[in-house]
């Protein structure tokens, strides 16, 4: 499957079971939740998934109290997918190999997604500064999954595969 720019994906059970970090949003029982932004990190090659999520008033009111407290607020983006407001959370993406993306979201027949580039790009710059900070130890949540851990274990599945093709 193609991970496009903008596009909004799923994330297969095999690897909240192989990563088993209590902080990570694994997958609901009954429904195709959570989804999330992909971006591609051209550093490693592995994808950061940021988790989507639709309330809206509760992120509102975090990102007014960061700005009343004069705190950063780039973890958290209120933006507008398929004429929906939608909250991607910055603070807990995380990185995977293209292998375990399991699905596109797709809404009524067509896939949803970031369709302005611009946005896309500025979603990245932000995802590409987040990535900085955490690899700088920065913590923007006291819940937020161990993404240092999971990218090495990452890196490491890909020099496994690639090993094995060779």
């Amino acid at each position: 499957m193609e991970i496009l720019a903008g596009g909004l994906y799923f994330i297969s059970d095999a690897f909240f079971h192989k990563i088993q970090d209590p902080y990570l949003k694994i997958n609901y029982k009954d429904t195709k939740r959570p989804h999330y932004f992909a971006f591609n990190d051209s550093k490693t090659g592995l994808y950061w998934l940021v988790p989507c999520s639709s309330k809206i008033e509760k992120f509102e009111q975090l990102i007014c109290q960061k700005q009343e407290q004069h705190k950063p607020t780039d973890s958290i983006k209120i933006v507008k997918i398929f004429n929906t407001k939608t909250v991607l959370l910055f603070q807990d993406m995380f990185p995977v190999t293209a292998s375990y993306i399991s699905d596109q979201y797709i809404k009524g027949g067509q896939p949803v997604k970031i369709a302005d580039p611009k946005l896309i790009h500025e979603l990245e710059k932000t995802a590409r500064k987040i990535i900085i900070l955490l690899h700088k130890g920065i913590r923007f949540t006291p819940t937020q999954p161990d993404v240092l851990r999971i990218e090495q274990i990452m890196l490491e599945e890909e020099k496994r595969i690639h090993r094995y093709r060779e």
